[in-house]
């Protein structure tokens, strides 16, 4: 009864610009600001695994994450990056519909370590997605120290509503070696960071691996209204209105999702593109913790190949 619609693509353009080194004491450690330069151009490839690390070192771990985005005009070609003399820093997010910048505010040298500060700014939903990224580029005489991201709060509560929907309502399901939600957004409001409101059609499955296939074992559908509040610590599910079941799902449903009732039947009616969606997340899971499967299944339906 319930499905989704989303789209995935991969798409950010960087500004160029770079920093000047400075100096100061803090806590009787010399620190210094550190010169980097934005790297432009450059998009992150749709098999590639998210960066556990930013440090990036070598070319050939650099190409296999990402390609070159050459566009028209003077500006269009990709920053050159020569890592006999230089390394980057990268930062991937999560594939999203809401326009999503990485804005880097300073590298700064201290001790043993580089403190990368940045901030995220996100705008409103677009009607196509995006996998924002952020690539810095450093001289290699850094490349030593260890990496510190001075931004430790979750970039978008999005790992809060999948790490909710794991733990309390997977939880709740047979029990499976893996528990994988997925999610489509209907509305956001983020007026007040002590309580954001998220409308989404949520999903959640567990699945057993057997030889090179993830077979699900239960789980299912839990429409309605997340209350998100910004923590120092990041981001926390801290309610749940859930659209009912059987007679009382109507109009449970129109009161939680109100003037957005229509948009949200529309996504919660699209099977195709729900188990597009589906298949996708699976693949991304799959590859960020190194499974080798190649397919999923429903109990009593033939196995579906994931993407590659």
């Amino acid at each position: 009864m319930k499905k989704i619609i989303f789209a995935f693509a991969m798409l950010l353009a960087m500004v160029a610009c770079s920093e000047k080194q400075t100096a100061n004491v803090e806590n009787n450690v010399e620190s210094g600001e550190v010169a980097f330069e934005i790297a432009k151009n450059y998009f992150f490839k749709k098999d590639g695994t998210l960066p556990a690390n930013p440090k990036i070192t070598t070319e050939d771990n650099f190409s296999k994450l990402f390609g070159m985005a050459t566009t028209m005009g003077k500006d269009g070609k990709p920053t050159p990056i020569d890592f006999s003399k230089q390394f980057v820093l990268a930062i991937v997010l999560p594939v999203t519909d809401f326009a999503t910048e990485i804005n880097p505010v300073k590298v700064e040298e201290k001790g043993d370590s580089l403190l990368y500060s940045y901030e995220i700014k996100k705008g409103e939903k677009q009607s196509y997605s995006i996998q924002p990224i952020s690539i810095i580029i450093l001289d290699k005489k850094y490349e030593n120290k260890e990496i510190v991201l001075v931004n430790n709060q979750e970039t978008t509560y999005f790992p809060a509503i999948d790490r909710y929907l794991a733990e309390q309502i997977g939880s709740q399901y047979a029990e499976g070696e893996h528990c994988i939600p997925f999610h489509s957004i209907v509305g956001v409001d983020e007026h007040n960071s002590e309580d954001i409101l998220v409308w989404g059609d949520f999903w959640v499955f567990n699945y057993n691996q057997v030889g090179d296939t993830l077979k699900c074992v239960s789980g299912g559908n839990h429409p309605g209204l997340m209350h998100i509040s910004q923590t120092d610590n990041g981001y926390k599910v801290t309610s749940f209105e859930q659209v009912e079941d059987g007679s009382r799902n109507l109009p449970t449903a129109k009161k939680i999702f109100g003037d957005k009732y229509d948009a949200f039947k529309a996504i919660n009616s699209d099977e195709q593109k729900r188990e597009k969606l589906r298949a996708d997340v699976l693949t991304s899971y799959v590859k960020k913790h190194n499974l080798k499967v190649s397919m999923y299944q429903d109990y009593g339906w033939p196995a579906k190949e994931l993407g590659k």
